[in-house]
């Protein structure tokens, strides 16, 4: 170990291990047990959530991407809506700066019950 003007460097540890983490212990761990909500009848449209998400996982779409559904109330409400809100699960964090950007108080944070 060699020394500088102010004494020892500091010590360095050499000695990690690399191991491969296993995705569920890793999502259970990183994820709270939260969700992010959409009132619709709040939503202006503003497309402010896209803007800001630092992941880039959401997603306001055309209703017309939706050309059938497993359940009759999802197909009217694709029909009826003027957009289909989307956020990829597997990349957002729930930082919910989304919640926090939105102008209209549309989206919330919500927890995920057993």
């Amino acid at each position: 170990m060699g020394l500088t003007d102010k004494g020892l460097h500091p010590e360095i540890f050499d000695d990690y291990r690399i191991e491969t983490v296993d995705p569920n212990w890793l999502q259970e761990r990183v994820k709270p047990k939260r969700h992010i909500g959409l009132t619709p009848e709040l939503c202006i449209l503003c497309r402010a959530c896209e803007d800001v998400c630092p992941w880039e996982c959401i997603f306001m779409m055309s209703p017309g991407i939706i050309k059938e559904a497993e359940n009759t109330e999802v197909m009217t409400l694709a029909t009826t809506a003027n957009a289909v809100f989307v956020i990829d699960d597997n990349e957002c964090t729930r930082c919910s700066i989304c919640v926090e950007r939105c102008p209209s108080d549309a989206l919330w944070l919500g927890r995920v019950d057993n």
